[in-house]
C-alpha cells in the first residue's frame, strides 16, 4: 500500500499533503517502515512543494533524520533521481526500476508523471536543481568524486553509446541536468577547507593526528578528481561534443560552460588534460579568456555604481557641452541684470491677417481689441 499513500504527498490540497507527510516521516523514524522501492524517490518533490511548512519539514527529514538513518540512500539513488525527476524512460537501468516499483499497474504511467517535474523552463530546472543540490550536501567528498564519475559513465556515455537519446525533450534534459550538475559549486571538492578543518581545535594528541588525517584524505581525494577528470571525464566530454555538433544541438553550448566551470582550475594544465583535442583546448582557452574579461568589466562597473545602483561617474562630455553653452548665453543675455518689468517693454503691433476689403481701419477684430485694452502686468519688482 506504500506506492498508494505516497500519491498522496502530490495531492492538490496541502493539508493532506501535510499530513501525510508528517504521517510517513514518523514511520520512517522509527523504522516502522523502510527507504526501499520508490519511496525516497516520491519525497524529493515535497524540498520544492509550493507550501512552505512542507519545504521546512522535508529539508529537516533530508538533511537530519535521512542523513542519521541512511548516509549512502542520497549517493545510491542519484542517479536514478534525475531520470524520475524529467520522466525520462529510455534509460536501461530506469526502465528496470520503474517496472519492479509499478509491478504491472495500469496506473503506473500517472504515477510517474505526477513525481516527475518536467520541462526545460527556468522554473522546472530550478526546483530540480535545488533537489540535487540538497542530496549533493549529505554527500562526503569521497561520493562526490564517485557521483561525478557516474554521471560521466551512466549518462554522459550513454548517450555517445546510443542508450540515451537526445533527440527528444526527457533526453535532452536529463543530459543538460547533468551538466549543470558537474558544473556546480557544491560538486566541487575543496582540499583548502579539510585543511582549515583540520588546523582548528588542535589541542591535543588524538585530534591533531585525526586532523592531519583528514587533511590527508582531502589531498588524496582531490588527486583521484583530477586524475578522473583526465581518464573518464575528458574521452567522454570530447566524444559528446563531438556528436553533438554532428546533431547540431543546443546541448553544445551547455556542454562547454560545464568543460570551463571543470577547468578553470587547471588553466596552467590544458596541454596536458586535453591532450587529445587540441581544438577544444583553444576554444575552452578563448570561451575562458571571454568571460574572465566579461566578469572583470562587470565587477568595474559594479565599483564605478553608487549606492542606489545608478553610475554617478564622468558626465557625458556632449552634456557638459551642452551646459556650458547655455550658460555662456544665458550670461550675454542677462549681464547680471535683472529682468525689467513688463508695462516697459515695447509690445509689437499685430498686423490683420485678414483682408483690407473685407474689414475697414475703423472695424477691427474683436479679439485684437480686446487684447489693446487689457492693462498691463507688474513684474514681481513692484510687488
Amino acid at each position: 500500500y506504500m506506492s498508494k499513500i505516497t500519491k498522496v504527498l502530490r495531492d492538490p490540497c496541502e493539508v493532506v499533503r501535510r499530513q501525510t507527510f508528517v504521517l510517513l516521516a514518523k514511520l520512517l523514524q522509527r523504522d516502522y517502515v523502510k527507504w526501499r522501492g520508490v519511496l525516497f524517490l516520491r519525497f524529493l518533490p515535497s524540498l520544492v512543494d509550493e507550501s512552505d511548512k512542507i519545504r521546512h519539514l522535508a529539508d529537516y527529514l533530508f538533511g537530519s533524520i535521512l542523513k542519521a538513518k541512511a548516509p549512502l540512500l542520497a549517493y545510491n539513488s542519484f542517479i536514478e533521481a534525475i531520470y524520475v525527476l524529467n520522466n525520462c524512460t529510455g534509460h536501461g537501468g530506469y526502465s528496470e526500476s520503474q517496472s519492479q516499483s509499478s509491478q504491472g499497474s495500469q496506473s503506473s504511467d500517472r504515477g510517474q508523471t505526477l513525481f516527475a517535474i518536467r520541462g526545460t523552463d527556468e522554473r522546472s530546472r530550478s526546483k530540480r536543481m535545488h533537489i540535487y543540490v540538497s542530496l549533493l550536501k549529505q554527500m562526503a567528498p569521497e561520493h562526490l568524486l564517485a557521483t561525478s564519475a557516474k554521471l560521466c559513465a551512466e549518462i554522459l556515455a550513454g548517450v555517445c553509446d546510443g542508450l540515451l537519446s537526445v533527440d527528444d525533450a526527457a533526453g535532452r534534459a536529463v543530459v543538460q541536468d547533468a551538466l549543470q550538475i558537474l558544473a556546480c559549486k557544491e560538486m566541487r571538492i575543496h582540499p583548502s577547507i579539510l585543511a582549515d578543518n583540520s588546523e582548528m581545535d588542535d589541542d591535543g594528541g588524538d585530534g591533531g593526528t585525526a586532523n592531519a588525517l583528514q587533511a590527508a584524505k582531502g589531498r588524496a581525494v582531490t588527486q583521484v578528481a583530477k586524475k578522473n577528470l583526465i581518464q573518464i571525464a575528458i574521452p567522454i566530454f570530447i566524444e559528446l561534443k563531438r556528436l553533438l555538433e554532428s546533431k547540431n544541438s543546443p546541448l553544445t553550448g551547455c556542454l562547454m560552460e560545464c568543460l570551463r566551470a571543470l577547468l578553470k582550475d587547471y588553466k596552467n594544465e590544458f596541454d596536458e588534460i586535453l591532450v587529445a583535442d587540441k581544438q577544444l583546448q583553444k576554444e575552452l582557452l578563448y570561451d575562458m579568456q571571454k568571460f574572465e574579461a566579461g566578469k572583470g568589466k562587470s565587477s568595474r562597473e559594479g565599483e564605478a555604481a553608487g549606492p542606489s545602483g545608478s553610475s554617478p561617474a564622468a558626465p557625458d562630455p556632449s552634456d557638459a557641452a551642452t551646459k556650458a553653452t547655455a550658460r555662456s548665453v544665458l550670461k550675454e543675455m542677462n549681464r547680471n541684470v535683472p529682468t525689467p518689468p513688463l508695462h516697459t517693454m515695447s509690445v509689437p503691433k499685430v498686423k490683420s491677417v485678414l483682408g483690407t476689403g473685407a474689414l475697414s481701419g475703423s472695424r477691427r477684430p474683436a479679439i485684437l481689441e480686446s487684447v489693446r485694452r487689457l492693462e498691463p502686468f507688474g513684474s514681481d519688482d513692484e510687488n
